[in-house]
């Protein structure tokens, strides 16, 4: 039987052969932490938290997908509309949003 802290759901069992003759071996399950909104911490949806996944596995298809919540994104794309038609200066935009629209308006 095996020890009583292999037996738990965060410790999967790998079978490997090792010199000795063993065969099983026991691993930690790595958990990812969850992924939040740059700019206002919200948790982020529909981004997968598991590690060993690529960058681009899971994300949204929209602007600043798997980086900014819906509610920021929508207030940056706003805010770049507003600094494109002339409306408003990039003096005038928020410091921890002045990087998301400027990424916005290069690639306009």
């Amino acid at each position: 039987m095996s020890l009583p802290r292999n037996r738990s759901n965060s410790v999967r069992k790998i079978h490997k052969r090792i010199p000795s003759g063993r065969t099983i071996h026991y691993e930690r399950v790595r958990k990812g932490n969850v992924h939040s909104c740059s700019l206002t911490g919200e948790r982020l949806q529909g981004v997968s938290s598991e590690q060993g996944l690529s960058s681009s596995a899971s994300r949204p298809n929209r602007k600043f997908g798997g980086s900014l919540s819906s509610h920021a994104a929508s207030r940056v794309i706003a805010l770049a509309t507003r600094v494109k038609e002339g409306a408003m200066s990039l003096d005038e935009v928020g410091v921890k949003m002045l990087p998301y629209v400027k990424r916005y308006l290069k690639k306009k």
